[in-house]
């Protein structure tokens, strides 16, 4: 941690280290205010640092202030936000270059805030759900090895001095115990070793390209990635049209949402098509937008005329669309939920009940 302040101290690293997800929010919701009282964007980057000044957040005061020299310098703010990163995700830069490209910068932050409310919603309603099943699992697994180490050789003995021998199961626990504490490095080793040789293939792009496309290919998990990247781009895109922003304007925002390599690859056949002069609903069909949600927009360009240049019906569709992606990422949390906890609450009673059997299998 001293390191890494002297780095930030030095200008190397980023001045904010860490920011909860309550603190994110209230920035946003700052930052919105004084963007709808029509303050220039430097103006209100200072007031909302001063903000947190106030109440004693040193660090995040300094990145903020540091982001507003940046931008009295000339630079937009999403350029200006770029090495605090800590503070300001790739997600969220894109989010302010999607409202510098449309003119919105308030719309912008409004919707930065309601997403982290959201995401706060979320965790506090799944929270109770995984952590109770997860500790007793883990309190289980502790008492299992106190009985293996501890109890299972005593009792070994006292049916050693009668004449008896271990059954099976108090056996196998007395020895797979037994065998865990003897060579607890080497498992600590290869997780290490698993740790770092996972953390250099993630920071090369040839390795980042190989998980990604894996990551893609779990069930459950692959579709809940893609469709949330997908809802994101579709949160963004009827702001971005009814601000009169070309579709071929919206790529960077598109590719800076897109975090999964494949999928920003996709944005590629995304531009192909609109430099081509193809449709909007045939381009987000062409980049893996799933039908469900371009259904509503192919609708609209069929059906429906423009006026002044912008269809009104294709970003009502846009938000119906973005709604059914929302919805289905809900449903899915909610079920990896209920399955996760299903999953721990199982386990932990199979080791409670492996314990048990074992210390009544010893003494008979």
């Amino acid at each position: 941690m001293q390191i890494w302040k002297q780095f930030s101290n030095d200008g190397i690293g980023p001045r904010c280290r860490e920011i909860s997800a309550r603190d994110r929010e209230r920035l946003f919701f700052l930052m919105h205010q004084m963007l709808k009282s029509g303050q220039p964007t430097e103006a209100c980057v200072r007031a909302v640092a001063r903000a947190f000044r106030s109440e004693k957040k040193e660090e995040l005061s300094a990145a903020l202030h540091g982001i507003a020299q940046k931008v009295s310098q000339g630079k937009p703010l999403s350029r200006a936000a770029e090495h605090e990163y800590v503070l300001f995700t790739d997600i969220h830069r894109a989010a302010i270059l999607a409202g510098e490209a449309s003119n919105n910068m308030t719309q912008a932050f409004a919707l930065l805030q309601e997403l982290e409310d959201k995401k706060l919603k979320n965790q506090r309603s799944g929270m109770a759900e995984i952590i109770t099943p997860t500790v007793l699992f883990f309190m289980s697994c502790i008492s299992m090895f106190n009985t293996g180490l501890n109890t299972m050789p005593t009792m070994a003995q006292m049916r050693q001095a009668q004449g008896k021998e271990m059954a099976a199961i108090p056996q196998a626990l007395m020895e797979f115990t037994a065998v865990t504490a003897e060579y607890w490095y080497f498992i600590l080793s290869g997780f290490i070793i698993f740790c770092v040789t996972a953390y250099s293939v993630a920071k090369s792009a040839q390795g980042r390209f190989w998980l990604d496309s894996y990551i893609l290919r779990i069930p459950g998990f692959g579709k809940y990635i893609t469709y949330k990247t997908y809802a994101s781009m579709l949160l963004y895109f009827p702001h971005l049209i009814a601000s009169g922003v070309k579709p071929k304007q919206m790529i960077p925002i598109m590719e800076a949402l897109a975090t999964n390599a494949i999928l920003k690859r996709r944005i590629d056949l995304f531009n192909q098509v609109i430099t081509t002069g193809g449709q909007m609903s045939d381009a987000m069909e062409k980049a893996g937008f799933p039908m469900i949600s371009v259904t509503p927009v192919k609708v609209s360009e069929t059906y429906a005329g423009n006026e002044k240049g912008i269809n009104d019906v294709m970003i009502e569709g846009m938000h119906h669309s973005y709604s059914i992606l929302e919805r289905e990422l809900t449903d899915a949390y909610t079920q990896f939920v209920s399955v996760f906890s299903t999953i721990m609450w199982l386990l932990g009673g199979a080791v409670l009940l492996l314990e048990m059997l074992a210390i009544v299998m010893s003494q008979n």
